[in-house]
């Protein structure tokens, strides 16, 4: 058979080429050249046509970053940064995190979230870090879904709104159960709007793992389970099983740990929940006015005018009408899109919408920030503003679309409607100015202490991390310069989770004690002391003055409020009497001594620490002392410690009934008892909890087999 001219001519060729011998080198680096190049190409596309992304990053981040070493550091931060800390470093399992407002343990995904880091550093300002770059990246995330879906212009304001607004930001800088959930959230619509906007399968599995970690966040994210049904409902085609197999898998593992604490507990959170939908509910306007909350630059309009926030009022307080205007704007249009068409019965429309992606992602947007706002108006207990982080950034995006749509019409019709359109990118700069310029001003009155510590309920009052960092180390740095051997810090209801947490970095032994009732002076035979005093511990200056001698070094300073008060202390040599709680405490002074503090007379018993107890775990030991008074009446003071230095001296404060008379004889009862974390076994599983538990108090026996010591009380 024959062969052509040309095919002969072909083979030629190909004969003739050169082929690669076994020294060539392969093509590798030409072909990872191209793909740098690729790269490259890409990187300058997203530079010219996206970039104001890095502008919406760079705001975003300033106001999050700035001074976050002056984060927020009270109860719920010191108990979340410690539980991770301690899973990591004394090999626990976290099955939950802080105790809700509704009384319910949260799941312990935040836990989980801040274990890498707490892994590297016993630290918590990285845990504040982690909860800045989360929410930076949320408003990242913002401008990438609202661009997708609803155009440049409308993704430009959704974000930088987002990004300044001021109640979100004032989540943004501090570690707590609800502060990541923003990011999340912007996935979780990101990936509904995957399935019902784009028609893609594989929407599913994202969307319901995403909605667990909502859920191990805060529980009333549940709520958005009701744009998760719209989303089944309106795109039925992109399901598949394995999705939800997926999903189903996914979902066990991460509430593993909080299935366990369920299976330990008998399900004690889920009797608390129907317990609590027993209740009988209300419906008011408290759930629309933390939604609004979120929209305006304060709740109330400041009166301190040495504020940044105070001076900048004036030219804020429009804020406060025209942010929601845009938002109830962003409402209509996207209602009015919804629902344009010509009606002709339900079924038409839905079958319309069906066919309509675009409506069907204003839909589901709509139900977002509409259904669970209505369900939540219907409340049986009190709602707290942090539930309304999962509405987060929902506003800002139909903002976003009212604004793109305005142009968009004002385009549409030419001519001098044309040229208004400069004036919505002009109102549209203009608010953001003005919220950057209110959230800048917070945040420098934020990180320079121009507020009032004792504003932030429900704690007595409020603490950052910097001032309790630098108060410690002071105390710390001057026992070392001195050579004394010992520091002793008081603490408070506000103070005793976190300066716990922070004592534990100290290089010089520290004892932290309740000051509420108590002070622990030092062993005489030790020589002085270091002793920090709270900024609210009026009773300890008092007892200071007329029960040891104490000389005030330094006053570490704290924002918002008092300083803290920083002694060199050595106790008066007492004489010890022969009475005792046998092996723990022996009294001192035979006779009670009598104190006059904030208008209230005192009845003060010094004694001497028998026994050493070394710090542990999350662990104190506790004294509960009761005196019996004329008429009956008797007071109780509770001495708590983190630990117990054989020889050191406790005073033991009891206040008296204003007008009461103090009998001639005192006679005092003592127990004792541990508290402990309540971290049970679970088959192999050493789990852990927030919660504490204490051991059953041990009533102390006196020398001669009694339980109570009797001496003058006058």
């Amino acid at each position: 058979m024959g062969v052509s001219r040309g095919a002969l001519c072909s083979m030629s060729f190909k004969l003739s080429q050169k082929q690669p011998s076994d020294t060539d080198s392969p093509s590798a680096p030409a072909a990872g050249g191209s793909r740098l190049f690729s790269w490259l190409l890409r990187l300058r596309s997203f530079t010219v046509n996206a970039w104001e992304a890095y502008l919406i990053l760079l705001v975003a981040a300033f106001l999050r970053f700035y001074q976050i070493n002056t984060t927020e550091f009270d109860d719920d931060q010191a108990k979340i940064y410690r539980m991770a800390y301690d899973a990591v470093h004394h090999g626990l399992l976290p099955t939950t995190s802080d105790v809700a407002s509704i009384g319910i343990a949260h799941p312990p995904g935040l836990i989980y979230f801040f274990m890498p880091i707490a892994a590297l550093s016993a630290n918590p300002l990285w845990g504040a870090v982690l909860t800045a770059l989360f929410t930076s990246v949320a408003a990242l995330l913002t401008y990438f879904f609202t661009r997708r879906y609803y155009g440049r212009f409308a993704a430009i304001a959704a974000a930088l709104l987002y990004a300044t607004a001021a109640r979100p930001l004032n989540y943004a800088r501090f570690i707590w159960q609800p502060n990541l959930m923003p990011p999340f959230v912007v996935l979780f619509m990101f990936a509904l709007y995957w399935g019902v906007v784009e028609r893609r399968k594989g929407w599913l599995f994202p969307a319901l793992f995403l909605l667990g970690v909502l859920y191990q966040m805060h529980p009333t994210t549940l709520l958005l389970a009701i744009p998760l049904l719209v989303a089944v409902v309106l795109a039925p085609g992109t399901l598949r099983w394995r999705d939800l197999a997926l999903a189903v898998v996914s979902l066990l593992i991460i509430f593993f740990p909080y299935l366990l604490w369920e299976a330990f507990t008998h399900l004690v959170d889920v009797q608390t929940v129907f317990n609590l939908a027993k209740q009988h509910a209300r419906t008011d306007s408290q759930a629309l006015q933390f939604y609004r909350l979120f929209l305006i630059p304060y709740d109330r309009p400041p009166t301190n005018t040495n504020t940044a926030v105070g001076v900048l009022a004036p030219i804020l307080t429009w804020l406060s009408i025209a942010v929601p205007l845009l938002t109830l704007g962003g409402f209509t249009i996207a209602g009015i899109v919804l629902l344009r068409s010509k009606w002709q019965g339900f079924r038409t429309w839905w079958t319309e919408l069906r066919a309509n992606p675009s409506r069907c992602g204003l839909l589901l947007l709509l139900t977002w920030q509409i259904v669970p706002l209505l369900i939540l108006s219907h409340h049986a207990v009190d709602l707290h503003a942090q539930y309304f982080l999962m509405f987060m950034p929902g506003p800002f995006i139909l903002i976003g679309l009212f604004l793109s749509k305005a142009v968009e019409w004002l385009k549409a019709h030419g001519g001098q409607w044309s040229i208004l359109r400069y004036g919505v990118y002009a109102l549209t700069a203009l608010v953001f100015i003005a919220q950057l310029l209110g959230s800048t001003a917070a945040v420098i009155d934020a990180s320079s202490g121009n507020f009032n510590d004792r504003s932030f309920q429900p704690y007595p009052y409020h603490n950052d991390l910097r001032s309790l960092q630098n108060a410690l180390g002071e105390a710390d740095q001057l026992a070392r310069q001195r050579h004394l051997d010992r520091v002793y810090v008081t603490t408070d209801f506000a103070t005793q989770t976190a300066l716990r947490y922070l004592a534990e970095q100290m290089q010089t032994p520290t004892t932290l004690f309740d000051a509420s009732r108590c002070l622990v002076l030092p062993n005489p035979a030790d020589g002085p002391a270091v002793l920090l005093v709270g900024p609210y511990d009026g009773l300890t200056n008092a007892l200071l003055n007329q029960f040891a001698t104490a000389t005030l070094v330094d006053q570490p300073a704290r924002l918002g409020g008092p300083p803290f008060r920083l002694y060199v202390v050595a106790p008066v040599v007492q004489t010890s009497s022969q009475k005792m709680f046998t092996g723990n405490l022996q009294l001192l002074n035979r006779q009670a001594q009598h104190l006059d503090y904030n208008s209230s007379s005192w009845l003060v018993t010094q004694w001497s620490l028998l026994h050493a107890e070394q710090p542990s775990l999350r662990t104190t030991y506790s004294y509960a002392l009761t005196t019996m008074l004329t008429g009956g009446q008797s007071r109780q003071s509770v001495c708590t410690f983190s630990a117990i230095r054989a020889g050191d001296q406790l005073l033991a404060a009891f206040n008296l009934p204003k007008g009461g008379e103090t009998s001639a004889m005192v006679a005092l009862k003592a127990q004792s008892f541990t508290t402990v974390p309540n971290n049970p076994f679970y088959g192999p599983f050493h789990l852990e909890t927030d919660r504490d538990h204490n051991t059953a108090k041990v009533t102390l026996q006196t020398v001669d087999g009694g339980d109570t010591i009797t001496f003058p009380g006058s």
